[in-house]
């Protein structure tokens, strides 16, 4: 097992918002994979389609 030294404000701050201290850094990794996903869909489709205003 490894050691990592981590932000407390910033682990504190996703405790806020997950409303849990466990699940924040379990949930760590899956938003990174996440956030990778999109990055790369939106990457894929740079310049595909157009942006209409709605309102």
């Amino acid at each position: 097992m490894k050691n990592y030294y981590l932000d407390e404000t910033k682990i504190k701050s996703a405790q806020k918002i997950l409303e849990a201290e466990t699940e924040t850094i379990g949930r760590a990794p899956d938003l990174v994979l996440f956030r990778k996903e999109i990055l790369d869909s939106l990457k894929e489709t740079k310049g595909r389609g157009k942006i209409e205003k709605l309102f």
